[in-house]
């Protein structure tokens, strides 16, 4: 005996009929489209890795992958932190074995603590020794990301790629408004003041303006921001040192001593009287005589970097959701995560 069609229950009936109503509302085909053109885009995205690939395969004569690293800079969260161990792991695993490794690199730099343990991490990722790590800068690289390229054994440059000094930078608010200035301030500030006693003392001129000036300073603060900007040189010298200067210097001592060289001249104020200061591909090869391949602006290679970094910035300006903003994304062509937070920072 056939079995009657069972008959829909209300709960399922109400259920197909506020389907109906979601599907027919304006704002459904919104949401769709935006979901359609964000799918879109990281596909075009990543073939564009792909082709950056071949195209650096082809030129550096081995099987290359590439990974990218890009920050937002208009947030006060968007810097290099601890926080990024975890996706850039999972996004390193989705190009493991590669035998040459390019990071492209957008950022304006970050906690410096963390940047040796990130550039073993990309070179564990590599099967041999002697495997190839290249940063790929297509905008900026700052502050602890220039320290990062220091840790590549290349660094890929166009007409408008800089990188800069790398005296760290200490978030500090002044009258509710958050503000990022060098430790060498505070530093310099400190020694200014004890020369002035030492040239007052000799001079057998009054010193107590200038003990009182140097009692006002925090000491303590000022020695850990001493602390901090010897960290940067120290780490400067060793990526240095293990990584960029090994192919080209073959003596130890040498070797070392041109690294105290270059990251002493990343730290001068005379040289780089700001934290802001733009250094460019050439300042970068010629003057810092850092290993810099430099694209011009009408290679094929430049031109899909560019194309790429361009998509990934427009990709980071469309919020996912209200109120809040993409901070960092993390790519291959294999793999993509994106951190968000905040349009505004509560603490800021």
């Amino acid at each position: 005996m056939a079995k009657s069609p069972a008959k829909p229950t209300p709960d399922s009936t109400d259920a197909q009929a506020a389907q109906v109503k979601i599907q027919q509302s304006p704002v459904f085909a919104v949401v769709i489209n935006e979901l359609n053109l964000i799918q879109d885009q990281l596909l075009k995205r990543q073939a564009l890795m792909r082709r950056i690939e071949k195209a650096l395969s082809d030129r550096y004569h081995a099987p290359n992958r590439i990974i990218s690293y890009i920050f937002r800079f208009d947030h006060p969260k968007a810097m290099i932190t601890s926080a990024d161990i975890a996706p850039l792991d999972a996004v390193l695993n989705s190009i493991s074995h590669a035998q040459e490794l390019n990071v492209l690199l957008h950022s304006p730099g970050g906690d410096g603590s963390i940047i040796e343990k990130i550039v073993e991490m990309c070179r564990g990722h590599l099967p041999r020794r002697d495997a190839k790590l290249r940063v790929i800068v297509p905008n900026i690289a700052k502050s602890a990301a220039t320290v990062f390229a220091l840790g590549a054994d290349t660094i890929i440059m166009g007409y408008c790629s800089e990188l800069g000094p790398i005296d760290p930078q200490i978030r500090v608010a002044v009258s509710g408004i958050v503000h990022f200035i060098s430790a060498l301030a505070f530093v310099e500030s400190r020694d200014e003041i004890m020369t002035k006693i030492q040239e007052a003392t000799k001079a057998n001129e009054p010193t107590a303006a200038l003990l009182q000036q140097l009692a006002g300073l925090n000491i303590p603060f000022t020695h850990e921001m001493q602390n901090q900007i010897n960290f940067a040189e120290k780490t400067a010298i060793r990526l240095l040192d293990k990584y960029m200067l090994k192919a080209t210097i073959k003596k130890d001592a040498d070797r070392e001593n041109k690294a105290k060289e270059v990251a002493k001249k990343l730290l001068s104020k005379q040289l780089f009287p700001i934290h802001g200061h733009f250094i460019n591909a050439d300042n970068a090869r010629d003057d810092l005589e850092l290993s810099v391949d430099i694209l011009d602006r009408t290679d094929d290679l430049w031109k899909l970097i560019w194309e790429y970094y361009i998509r990934a910035e427009i990709q980071m300006n469309i919020p996912q959701a209200p109120n809040t903003v993409k901070l960092k994304l993390f790519e291959s062509a294999d793999h993509s995560l994106i951190t968000q937070d905040f349009a505004k920072d509560p603490a800021s």
